[in-house]
């Protein structure tokens, strides 16, 4: 076996370029990081993050 032959694609099926979300594996493309639904979540507690009070400190 040459060293041509060793590398040679095995499937004749083609695979879409993508990557996985990063917190729950979905499959997604590869300009982004998170899916939609993940990334709405993310949004959500960013928002609730904003808006909490601070401790008077004395």
């Amino acid at each position: 076996m040459s060293k041509f032959e060793r590398y040679k694609k095995k499937a004749e099926t083609y695979i879409d370029p993508h990557k996985h979300c990063k917190k729950c594996g979905e499959m997604i493309t590869e300009a982004f990081t998170y899916c939609t639904e993940c990334y709405n979540n993310l949004k959500e507690k960013k928002k609730r993050r904003l808006f909490r009070r601070k401790k008077k400190e004395p």
